[in-house]
């Protein structure tokens, strides 16, 4: 009797934890995430194998370079556009509806331009125009943070110039980390993401005013103070709930 009181407490456990699995792989499954090959690897093998457990768990678009075609064989079907066929103005519905950027492949031009916020390539602007929305960006250092040979040979000046880019991007929130903590990385900051909670301040409603917005869409999780709900009423610009759920304005 007791034995199968504890098969049956078993059974019930078990079928518990796959069902929280299971919901916890659709939520991550729904969750858009971008991934941008626009620079060349010395080792793109290597650097495909990184991403597959991305794509395998998310819903990935990838932003490529005709380099980086074929893609492999087990992602047929999966979401790709090229970077040199897409007009500027059609990159805001792709940015937007992702939540983080991944550029498993960078390089010294991309670091040097993105902490320079330097536009004169899709890629940078690219990445650029994520940085301005609040939305995380991983960046895989592998290829660009000076292995030994270099930290022994380079000039202190190159090494120093290399370190304080790095440094650039880690203050802007981008993270800088090797292809082995990819994956992980991204988990976290997707969880981090999502949680993110927005400040609305009446500086953001004085900027719609000067722009002649007559509402400003309201991130979900979002907190507005007093002063810009006053200045709102004032000014007559509506603060509407970017979330269905919720409707109408704040």
């Amino acid at each position: 009797m007791l034995a199968d009181i504890k098969m049956q407490v078993k059974m019930l456990v078990q079928q518990a934890v796959e069902s929280y699995l299971k919901e916890e792989l659709k939520e991550k499954k729904d969750a858009q995430i971008a991934i941008l090959l626009g620079y060349l690897s010395q080792d793109p093998a290597t650097v495909l194998e990184a991403v597959t457990p991305l794509v395998d768990t998310y819903d990935v678009t990838f932003l490529l370079t005709k380099e980086w075609l074929p893609l492999p064989e087990q992602w047929n079907g999966q979401s790709y556009v090229l970077i040199e066929d897409v007009q500027q103005q059609e990159w805001s519905d792709m940015i937007e509806k992702s939540s983080v950027l991944v550029i498993p492949a960078a390089s010294y031009r991309l670091l040097s331009k993105l902490v320079l916020t330097m536009d004169d390539e899709t890629a940078v602007w690219v990445a650029i125009q994520y940085q301005l929305l609040g939305k995380p960006i991983v960046i895989a250092s592998d290829g660009v943070e000076p292995n030994v040979y270099q930290q022994i040979h380079a000039p202190n000046s190159v090494q120093e110039r290399l370190q304080s880019y790095i440094r650039t991007l880690q203050a802007d929130q981008v993270k800088w980390v090797p292809l082995s903590k990819l994956v992980k990385t991204v988990d976290e900051q997707l969880a981090e993401y999502q949680e993110k909670q927005t400040l609305i301040l009446a500086k953001h409603v004085e900027r719609a005013y000067q722009d002649g917005l007559k509402e400003i869409a309201v991130p979900a999780r979002s907190m507005v103070t007093p002063s810009a709900k006053d200045l709102a009423r004032e000014l007559k610009i509506q603060l509407k709930a970017n979330d269905s759920s919720k409707g109408g304005t704040l």
